[in-house]
């Protein structure tokens, strides 16, 4: 199953917003803008940097199922939320030794060099999953890359992995594909 023009069109207007979301956060100053402790104060940027953990364990997992399978999947989600935990507090540390200030450099910069690099992921992911016409979430656009390689099939990755619900369009619109291509429907 591949995805219909409607599933291609939702895409490209996520690409329209993760682009708008980079270029809010991405100028001349780079991190420093978030190492002004207004930014703590800002639902947006408290919700952004939320959206930005939950893809990157959903990444990790599908990763992680492609190369392995989905208990080796669990193990590295939780390994890398422990990682990214201890290099907070260890960034945290070293901002309060050397800055007087947990929230600075190098937390903050830390936080959005994720933020821009996960936005970053998700903008050629969901380019890829366009052009390839990858059905489901688009983070399952790498599984489907490294199993193309490996010569294998790769596994979906939808439900509440998918967090936008772009399986949901997706099957909707094989379902209407399937009803056309039916006679006497």
């Amino acid at each position: 199953m591949r995805t219909g023009p409607i599933g291609r069109l939702t895409r490209v207007g996520w690409v329209v917003a993760v682009a708008l979301t980079m270029g809010s956060i991405v100028d001349a100053r780079g991190p420093a803008r978030f190492r002004n402790p207004h930014i703590l104060s800002e639902p947006s940027a408290w919700f952004l940097h939320a959206l930005m953990l939950l893809v990157f364990l959903v990444l990790v997992g599908s990763l992680a199922t492609v190369l392995g399978n989905r208990r080796i999947a669990q193990r590295a989600q939780a390994a890398a939320l422990a990682a990214l935990a201890a290099i907070g507090a260890v960034a945290a540390l070293v901002g309060q030794l050397t800055g007087g200030s947990v929230w600075g450099f190098p937390l903050a910069d830390g936080v959005w060099t994720f933020d821009v690099a996960m936005l970053a992921e998700e903008f050629v992911a969901f380019i890829l999953a366009i052009a390839l016409g990858t059905p489901g979430c688009e983070i399952g656009v790498w599984a489907e890359l490294i199993a193309r390689a490996r010569r294998q099939v790769a596994p979906r990755t939808e439900g509440l992995a998918c967090v936008v619900g772009l399986h949901l369009i997706d099957r909707w619109e094989a379902t209407r594909r399937h009803r056309r291509a039916q006679p006497g429907i």
